[in-house]
């Protein structure tokens, strides 16, 4: 019952602290939203001031460049004489150059009646043929004897231009005027590349310049506009509404720029009688006052989360000691139970030891077996060759036999011996040939001695040469050192190059000219054996099969798929390797690699066989 209260009244003070945090923790993150948004807002304004002097301070560069070229121009003997004698070419060729240098959109020479004397524009973009109202103003001040200059808005919505115009004068005699227009379009191109919003203002409240095309010629503020005094309309504008957050003024846009607030600074020109206008948005600093606030919420309930963590612990701790005699009493007890477990597995694991050894020997005994079938069945195939082979000399011994006689009979001794002599090389040949069967037949031992390779590629030769001689099959054998030994097993080696061999001559039954190819080298300390046919080779998607048990490309009937799979296994006991390649020849290559234990080495040597 008491266990029950206790809980109870820790859940009633748990629910009352944690609507307290929450409303804290709320608190806490609204006003560290405010502070951060007025700091957030305070270095947005002093980064964009700092951009928006920049961009003043290059258009004011820009057109001052300008100011100064019509006066220096104006002075020039060449500019005077073209008013004077109306040079039309000479005029269009200079103005070309002056504008081509200056990088000014147009230059021209005027008389003092408005009369066009020449321009590097012929066409309709031409200033000075649209008409003198276009910059009326700045012709007016020029004629005053002063640098003329004026705003000239593009009547198609491209950029404005500027006019500069300067008198032309020698002594009292008026020849004249020279105008320099530029475009604007290079200070708007520069200010493309800011991410702000930029506009430049005249004294009207009209925008000359900006990185926004489709505010050119627009108002900055939307205005009222009347007709026989009543409201028609209103027209449009740059700013929509415009308003102030503590010291910071702020601003809603025309569409498509009116889903946000943007911060409006300003800068007077005063030389222009111009002002430019940074709007830079504020959506950024609104989200950075929410990730402070986040953050400010997050460490509010990390904090809280500690000091839950450390109340709960406390009550846990007491908790668990109670708990902890009666988990003792059941600890032990399981403990005892899994050490009775742990030896009757360790009973189990030791008999499966036991019955796993077994299984390896009798795996070992099986592949013994496998590998003196592989070499019966290997002798089996070339029993028909072999005993046409042994026919063969029977038939020569008997004829020579019966000649023998017949000449001792005549008393033709010498003549007997030379057929006695045939007769004792053809039994030497017979002997060596069943020498080589009764050796390959027997069962391999596991010892590793050295072993010579010319001697078992000899045997492998004789043992295959019938049925070679049948298929009409070329053998070649290329020894770099005959006295190359290996560490294997005679027989073993033997049943590993039978195996290839016999691989070879049954893929090479179709084809019309066989040829097998036995290189045997020497390579740092390894000697290698490489085993070519001209047969149809591997095909590449069953290359990583073939030395898989059971696996084989000959149809059902021809072969178990041993052959390969043995010939590996041997291989590896004999702590080499073999692997296979594509033959120059255009057939199979199977290359085996092996320790080398020969203690000499000779001169190169090739043989045909």
């Amino acid at each position: 019952m008491n266990r029950t209260s206790r809980s109870e009244r820790w859940q009633r003070v748990s629910s009352v602290a944690l609507v307290t945090f929450a409303v804290f923790a709320l608190v806490v993150a609204w006003v560290v939203m405010q502070l951060s948004g007025q700091f957030y807002m305070a270095d947005l304004q002093t980064r964009s001031q700092a951009t928006l002097s920049v961009q003043a301070a290059g258009l004011e560069k820009y057109l001052d460049k300008y100011r100064l070229l019509p006066p220096l121009l104006a002075r020039r003997s060449d500019i005077v004489q073209i008013l004077a004698e109306d040079e039309h070419e000479r005029g269009q060729n200079v103005a070309k150059v002056i504008a081509g240098m200056s990088g000014a959109q147009e230059v021209w020479f005027q008389k003092p009646d408005g009369e066009i004397v020449a321009s590097n524009l012929i066409d309709n973009a031409s200033m000075a043929e649209r008409g003198m109202s276009s910059y009326a103003d700045a012709l007016k001040a020029a004629r005053q004897g002063r640098l003329g200059r004026q705003l000239v808005l593009s009547r198609n919505g491209g950029p404005a231009s500027y006019v500069f115009i300067a008198p032309v004068r020698q002594g009292e005699q008026d020849y004249g005027f020279i105008a320099v227009r530029v475009s604007l379009e290079e200070v708007e191109q520069n200010w493309a590349l800011s991410k702000d919003r930029l506009v430049a203002v005249d004294q009207n409240g009209i925008v000359v310049a900006t990185n926004q095309s489709s505010w050119r010629g627009e108002r900055l503020f939307a205005q009222r506009t009347t007709r026989r005094g009543r409201v028609s309309g209103t027209q449009n504008g740059v700013i929509d509404q415009r308003w102030y957050d503590l010291d910071f003024e702020l601003v809603r846009l025309s569409p498509p720029f009116n889903k946000t607030n943007f911060q409006m600074i300003e800068q007077e020109l005063p030389v222009l009688n111009w002002k430019v206008v940074l709007f830079a948005d504020t959506s950024q600093v609104r989200q950075q006052s929410i990730w402070a606030a986040l953050v400010a919420l997050l460490l509010c309930v990390v904090s809280g989360g500690l000091f839950w963590m450390a109340g709960e612990r406390r009550r846990r701790l007491l908790e668990r000691i109670r708990q902890d005699k009666v988990y003792a009493a059941r600890l032990e007890e399981r403990v005892h139970e899994r050490t009775r477990e742990l030896s009757n597995m360790n009973a189990l694991l030791a008999q499966e030891v036991k019955e796993r050894e077994a299984a390896e020997q009798e795996l070992q005994q099986a592949q013994a077996g496998l590998v003196q079938s592989a070499k019966l069945a290997t002798l089996g195939e070339m029993s028909a060759a072999i005993s046409h082979e042994f026919n063969q000399p029977l038939g020569a011994i008997r004829t020579h036999s019966e000649n023998a006689q017949v000449l001792i009979e005549t008393g033709k001794s010498d003549r007997a011996l030379k057929s006695l002599s045939k007769i004792v090389a053809m039994v030497e040949r017979m002997a060596a040939i069943s020498q080589i069967l009764k050796g390959f037949t027997r069962k391999a031992g596991r010892d590793l001695v050295p072993v010579k390779v010319s001697a078992v590629v000899g045997e492998i030769l004789m043992l295959t040469g019938p049925r070679c001689k049948q298929m009409g099959v070329h053998t070649e054998v290329v020894q770099e050192d005959k006295s190359l030994e290996v560490l294997a097993g005679q027989v073993r080696l033997a049943q590993v190059l039978m195996n290839l061999m016999s691989n070879a001559l049954d893929a090479m039954k179709e084809q019309l000219e066989p040829r097998i190819r036995i290189t045997v080298s020497h390579q740092e300390q390894q000697v290698v054996i490489r085993f070519e046919d001209s047969g149809p080779g591997v095909p590449e998607d069953v290359v990583a099969s073939i030395f898989d048990p059971f696996f084989t490309t000959k149809d059902v009937g021809e072969g178990l798929g041993l052959g390969l799979s043995i010939a590996y296994k041997i291989i590896e006991d004999l702590e080499g390797q073999l692997h296979y390649e594509q033959s120059e020849l255009g057939g199979a290559c199977f290359v085996i690699v092996l320790k080398d234990v020969s203690e000499t080495s000779g001169d190169p040597e090739e043989e045909e066989v």
